[in-house]
């Protein structure tokens, strides 16, 4: 068998080596919150972009209707033009219609 001593390290050198792991994992976790700060903001300003979008198409969906309406409506009116119009002019004879020259001057 050897004779081989298994040296160890000093308390200093653990102790250092403990201490650079915890500022280690401090700035690690430091950097995560940072990282979490940012993406929450970023989800939040998000958030009221699709909201305000989303209000937006709301509205534009309103006015649609209401310009969906009052074509219909007007769309209605000109059939009734249209109809009345036949109905006044479908009645009188078909010459009634002709251009007339008057006599004046012969």
């Amino acid at each position: 068998m050897s004779d081989q001593v298994i040296q160890f390290p000093s308390h200093d050198t653990l102790d250092r080596a403990g201490q650079e792991i915890l500022s280690k994992l401090q700035w690690a976790a430091s950097i995560a919150e940072q990282n979490t700060q940012q993406a929450v903001a970023l989800a939040h300003q998000l958030s009221m972009q699709l909201r305000a979008a989303e209000d937006n198409v709301a509205r534009r969906e309103q006015e649609l209707w209401g310009y969906k309406e009052r074509a219909e409506r007007a769309e209605g009116w000109l059939q009734r033009i249209s109809q009345e119009i036949d109905q006044a002019f479908s009645s009188r004879q078909p010459g009634a219609y002709a251009p007339r020259r008057s006599n004046i001057g012969r």
